[in-house]
């Protein structure tokens, strides 16, 4: 298969948790575990593995929503340390655990669309 699949659209589909090449296998095969290959298109994904990069990414997002955030509860409302810091807590285990596997597909996408224009 010659055809260039655009930066933007590979990146699209591992956040998808799809296949980057087809689309429409599923990336992972649990929550962030990586298949070995498309279960679409037999795509493999074999050696592609993000290291530590989603997770800081993940850790960014999340830090840019969360200070806002908290400048908004302490500024706007009266409630008690022990509720805000449930507030925050709550959300940033939401939001880590939300971004996480949708960085980890992004970055595993661009990983394979690297090797893919290598070779």
């Amino acid at each position: 298969m010659d055809n260039k699949i655009p930066i933007s659209s590979c990146l699209l589909r591992g956040a998808l948790r799809r296949c980057p090449q087809c689309g429409k296998g599923n990336l992972f095969q649990s929550y962030l575990k990586r298949r070995e290959f498309c279960d679409h298109c037999g795509e493999s994904f074999e050696g592609l593995e993000a290291e530590d990069g989603p997770t800081c990414l993940t850790i960014a997002i999340t830090a840019h929503l969360v200070i806002p955030l908290l400048i908004l509860l302490e500024s706007k409302t009266s409630l008690s340390y022990a509720m805000e810091s449930f507030i925050l807590c709550l959300f940033t285990i939401i939001c880590v655990l939300l971004i996480l596997p949708i960085a980890k597909g992004a970055f595993i996408a661009f990983l394979w669309l690297i090797r893919k224009n290598k070779v």
